[in-house]
């Protein structure tokens, strides 16, 4: 009898050691927490970054595609006015919103979607695109500097003027013409940004 309660006791500590240090569903997070979790993760789904794998080289074009997308669509001030048809999205801009959101540096150069010239990207002005935010589902820490969970995206029309954090009681209610729909869900990892410990960097992004 007492070797069988040791047997029991002992896998119950490998499995209570094998749970997250810190693990939270949506619901259970800090409301302020909940909210940058969802504008960091925002960044990242607005820009249509797709899959990639921890510990796997991510592609050069993703990380430029990613960065020039971000800055046409959070740092317009930043813009180059090149013509009334062009917007032209500097190189450095890019390398730096690479390195702050994946905490890699790199060369930006040329992808197979924006072509760099004299140090700009240039990029069509354009209007009327869709309204694409994201919603952080779980929230798990491993104890040693590592988070994952997973995300919803959601999209809506270029005129929705909603609350991003709300729900789908929320959006129902007050934008029954225009609620948001789930288009896509991710699963993460990320860690410590290198240069800001109040930052996080993206280190997985697989979807699901």
């Amino acid at each position: 009898m007492r070797k069988w309660l040791t047997g029991v006791f002992t896998a119950m500590l490998l499995v209570l050691s094998a749970l997250p240090a810190d693990a939270a569903v949506r619901t259970e997070l800090d409301g302020e927490e909940r909210d940058l979790l969802d504008t960091f993760f925002s960044n990242f789904a607005e820009a249509y970054v797709g899959s990639f794998v921890m510990n796997n080289e991510l592609p050069l074009d993703t990380m430029v595609d990613f960065g020039v997308r971000h800055n046409i669509i959070n740092r317009k001030y930043d813009l180059v006015n090149v013509n009334d048809g062009y917007w032209g999205v500097k190189k450095e801009a890019v390398e730096a919103a690479v390195y702050k959101y994946f905490g890699r540096s790199i060369e930006a150069d040329s992808s197979r979607q924006y072509t760099l010239t004299n140090d700009l990207y240039l990029i069509p002005k354009a209007s009327g695109e869709g309204v694409v935010f994201a919603q952080v589902e779980e929230w798990n820490s491993s104890g040693n500097g590592v988070w994952t969970g997973m995300v919803n995206v959601y999209t809506a029309s270029s005129s929705f003027a909603g609350n991003v954090h709300g729900t789908l009681a929320e959006w129902n209610r007050e934008e029954p013409q225009d609620v948001p729909m789930l288009t896509k869900r991710f699963s993460f990892t990320v860690t410590r940004s290198p240069s800001d410990p109040d930052r996080y960097v993206l280190v997985d992004w697989l979807q699901r």
